[in-house]
């Protein structure tokens, strides 16, 4: 449940409704189902983003600010992964600066 107490379910008809009426195309639409989950956000609160050391071929893009920060964070991890280069934009959001 979300810190503040609320019922899912109506927070998501709330959210349903604003949407709807920015795109009335939604109005045909009805939820089937609401979930709440823990998202991972770094201690620091911080994007995690990069490959991580102690596990060979993994890589991690951690963030809160997902939805605001996702198309950079693909397209740089992207790149790294790809190039074998490390982007230094993502320098001061490493995995390693977050101890286990």
């Amino acid at each position: 449940m979300p810190t503040g107490g609320e019922d899912p379910s109506e927070l998501a008809r709330l959210l349903h409704a604003s949407a709807r009426r920015v795109v009335p195309e939604l109005g045909s639409g009805h939820l089937t189902r609401t979930r709440v989950a823990n998202r991972p956000i770094p201690g620091d609160g911080f994007p995690s983003v990069g490959a991580v050391a102690s596990v060979p071929g993994y890589y991690e893009a951690v963030s809160h600010s997902g939805i605001t920060l996702g198309p950079v964070i693909g397209r740089l991890l992207a790149s790294e992964i790809l190039s074998g280069q490390r982007d230094e934009m993502l320098a001061d959001f490493r995995p390693e600066r977050c101890p286990l």
